[in-house]
């Protein structure tokens, strides 16, 4: 009977050691070819937001109030100056500062992509055209007065006015460096220049600057795109893709953390209000539908609870360069989830990470200090953390590990891209080794 007793616990201690055992590991054959990594987690409860709600104290502890995400957000905009508030929208610009803003762009882009979609070299004519497409020489006056817009649907933002895909090599089709980011609807614009024919504009949005066509923008005064922006109802939509119907049609899709003014709730739809053309380009605003389930009124508390529930929302979703193909980089993801409660983060996994005073500089440090430091002053769901190119949101620790979701590409010597978001240790791919920078999402 003893025996029997003691083979049986064995054999239960053996299973469960069986599958605790590299827990943190991509599942790979041990083939020496190169693998897609299609499993990351053989605990499957890594997947799930509430194994790791479950593991905080206190979930539902506000992180920062109402006020302090105002005060926040006031100092991403005024002294880090990485946001543009619409309010803070200057009247006029400087010709020459327009001018030099559009030039760099060009000049950049031109110094740093070689290919296009297809495999073939672009030719120093393209950008020849590119740059007489630019129109800079209709910069004749010393001012340029803004003119003021709202995006109509999802439309992208790009460097240089061309819908072709700039490659910086042969064939990475995933990577168009034109593509500088993709707007949701709604999103106001300060409108600064246009190509001759009309059909490209220039100008500066919340995150970032570049080129968006004619058709997706409406032209409003300014007063009036104002009011619209500080409705004081308002949703904000919370599941990672929301759709949006007009007159009972489809229109388009949202991405998380769209702000809407909302009119008033309809069975399980909710009324908003979102801005449309006319046949000259001017700004309408019109009634839509969303589906209630997938918005919330106001913005979420800022708790770990909430920003867990919102990243997991993601979980597998593919990753797109800039906002390719309607969804999301590891920077854009990081900024849908925390425009649910009101914080306003930058474009650029960089800016992101510089966001905060309450950051610390992890560079030149050993795995094992970055390790301490996490465990000391990170803050599960509160905390990103940066690595060169990348940038990540701190879930916590499970058997000593440390774990992160985030929306990666993820290519290694062993793997092809992971290209989703993911749970991953913070060992794959060597990330602990890599991350220069952990900043807590907090004024102190």
């Amino acid at each position: 009977m003893k025996k029997s007793l003691l083979f049986s616990l064995m054999l239960s201690l053996f299973f469960t050691s069986c599958q605790d055992v590299g827990d943190n590991t991509p599942l790979l054959s041990n083939s020496k070819k190169k693998q897609p990594v299609i499993i990351v987690n053989k605990n499957r409860h890594l997947n799930i937001p509430e194994f790791w709600i479950d593991k905080l104290e206190n979930p539902h502890k506000i992180i920062m109030n109402e006020k302090e995400i105002e005060t926040f957000n006031q100092n991403t905009a005024h002294n880090k100056h990485t946001l543009t508030f619409f309010k803070d929208v200057n009247r006029a610009y400087g010709s020459s500062w327009v001018k030099k803003s559009i030039l760099k762009n060009y000049t950049g882009i031109k110094s740093r992509v070689s290919y296009l979609e297809d495999g073939n070299k672009i030719s120093r004519m393209f950008y020849e055209n590119i740059k007489q497409y630019l129109n800079s020489e209709a910069f004749l006056s010393t001012s340029v007065k803004t003119r003021y817009a709202l995006t109509t649907s999802y439309c992208n933002q790009k460097i240089v006015p061309t819908e072709l895909a700039l490659l910086k090599k042969k064939y990475e089709i995933h990577f168009d460096r034109n593509q500088n980011s993709a707007l949701d609807i709604a999103t106001p614009i300060a409108i600064l220049h246009s190509t001759k024919d009309g059909l490209w504009h220039y100008g500066i949005g919340p995150t970032s600057s570049g080129w968006v066509r004619s058709e997706n923008i409406a032209f409003g005064e300014r007063e009036e795109i104002l009011n619209y922006l500080n409705s004081k109802s308002f949703v904000v939509t919370t599941a990672a893709k929301t759709s949006l119907k007009i007159e009972g049609h489809y229109h388009d899709y949202m991405r998380m953390g769209v702000r809407l003014p909302s009119l008033l709730k309809l069975d399980d739809m909710t009324m908003v209000m979102v801005p449309t053309a006319d046949s000259n380009g001017n700004l309408i605003l019109s009634n839509a539908t969303v589906k209630t389930a997938d918005v919330h009124k106001g913005y979420l508390k800022y708790t770990a609870q909430n920003i867990l529930t919102q990243a997991f929302k993601f979980l597998h979703a593919p990753y797109g360069w800039g906002g390719m193909y309607g969804e999301q980089d590891c920077s854009k993801f990081l900024q849908e989830i925390y425009a649910t409660v009101g914080v306003k983060l930058p474009r650029n996994s960089a800016s992101q990470s510089n966001v905060s005073d309450a950051k610390l500089e992890l560079s030149g440090l050993s795995k094992t200090s970055k390790h301490t430091f996490l465990k000391t002053t990170a803050m599960v769901a509160g905390s990103i953390l940066h690595l060169k190119g990348h940038i990540v949101l701190y879930l916590g620790e499970h058997k000593g590990e440390p774990y992160i979701i985030h929306t990666v590409w993820g290519s290694s010597s062993r793997h092809f891209a992971l290209g989703r978001t993911a749970v991953t240790s913070l060992n794959f791919n060597n990330y602990l080794g890599k991350i220069d920078r952990l900043t807590n999402i907090t004024l102190n």
